[in-house]
C-alpha cells in the first residue's frame, strides 16, 4: 500500500473561522512530518481534522484499506496538559481506553484486546509500571503511557501534538529512541507538532508549514533553523 491518506481540496477548521484553505495532502506508510507554524496558525486544529475528531468544512479526507481490507486507523495523542483527567486511573486502564474503538457498546475487553494493551506497555517500555496510578509517574513516563494508549488502537498514522513538551534533555533523547524504534517496528507515519523539534533531525524527513492559511510540504533539512523553531501550541 502505496498511500495511507489523502486531503483534496480540503478547507480546515471552524465555521467561525478557517484555518487553511485547499489543503492537498498525500501520507505514505513510514513518513515522518513535522508540523511547523506560528502559535494559532491551526497545527493543533489540522491535527484534529487529521484525527477525525474536527470535521473537514470543505474537500475530502480519503483513508485507504490495508491488506487485511480494514479501513487505516489514525491514532491521535493530544496535549498531556488536556489529560488531566486521566489521573485518578492506573497506567494499564488509560491503556485500555485505546481498544474501546473497536469494542460494541458495554463489550469487555477480550483477550485480543488484553494481548494489544500489553505489547503497546512492553513497546514503550512501560510494562513494569501497568499497575501504578498514572498520576504518580514522571512526565516522560505518562507520555509513554499515552503513546501506549494510541498504540493499542493499532493505528497506522500516529498524530503527535507536542509530545515533547516539559520534559528534560534526558527524557527527550528517551523518546526520540522510542520514535525510532517504533517506526522500524511497525512502519507507522508520524506527524507531530512540538517545541523540540530542532533536535528531530533524526527523526523526522519533511515538513509540514503553515502560513497564511496555506499548508506547504518541505524537506526538513532544507528549512532554515527559524523556520523550524516557529512552532506553537494551537
Amino acid at each position: 500500500m502505496s498511500t495511507l491518506l489523502t486531503l483534496q481540496h480540503a478547507s480546515i477548521g471552524y465555521p467561525e473561522r478557517i484555518v487553511l484553505r485547499d489543503v492537498a495532502l498525500v501520507i505514505s506508510p513510514g513518513a515522518s512530518l513535522a508540523l511547523l507554524g506560528s502559535n494559532g496558525s491551526g497545527k493543533t486544529t489540522f491535527l484534529k481534522t487529521v484525527a477525525g475528531i474536527v470535521p473537514l468544512l470543505k474537500g475530502q479526507l480519503l483513508l485507504s484499506r490495508t491488506s487485511n481490507g480494514q479501513t487505516v486507523r489514525v491514532g491521535y495523542i493530544p496535549q498531556r496538559a488536556m489529560l488531566n483527567g486521566l489521573f485518578q486511573l492506573k497506567a494499564k486502564e488509560v491503556i485500555e481506553m485505546g481498544t474501546y474503538g473497536t469494542l460494541r457498546p458495554w463489550q469487555g475487553l477480550g483477550p485480543a484486546e488484553r494481548d494489544r494493551v500489553d505489547w503497546s506497555l512492553r513497546e514503550v517500555e512501560m510494562f513494569h509500571c501497568r499497575n501504578d496510578p498514572y498520576a504518580f509517574l514522571s512526565g516522560g513516563q505518562q507520555q509513554r503511557i499515552l503513546i501506549a494508549r494510541a498504540l493499542a488502537s493499532n493505528p497506522d498514522i500516529l498524530l503527535l501534538d507536542e509530545p515533547l513538551a516539559s520534559l528534560d534533555q534526558q527524557s527527550i533523547q528517551s523518546m526520540l529512541t522510542l520514535f525510532t524504534k517504533l517506526q522500524a517496528d511497525v512502519n507507522l507515519a508520524l506527524i507531530w507538532a512540538d517545541h523540540a523539534l530542532p533536535t528531530l533531525g533524526g527523526v523526522l524527513g519533511e515538513a509540514l508549514v503553515i502560513e497564511q492559511e496555506t499548508l506547504m510540504r518541505k524537506p526538513f533539512t532544507a528549512l532554515a533553523p527559524h523556520t523550524r523553531t516557529a512552532i506553537g501550541s494551537q
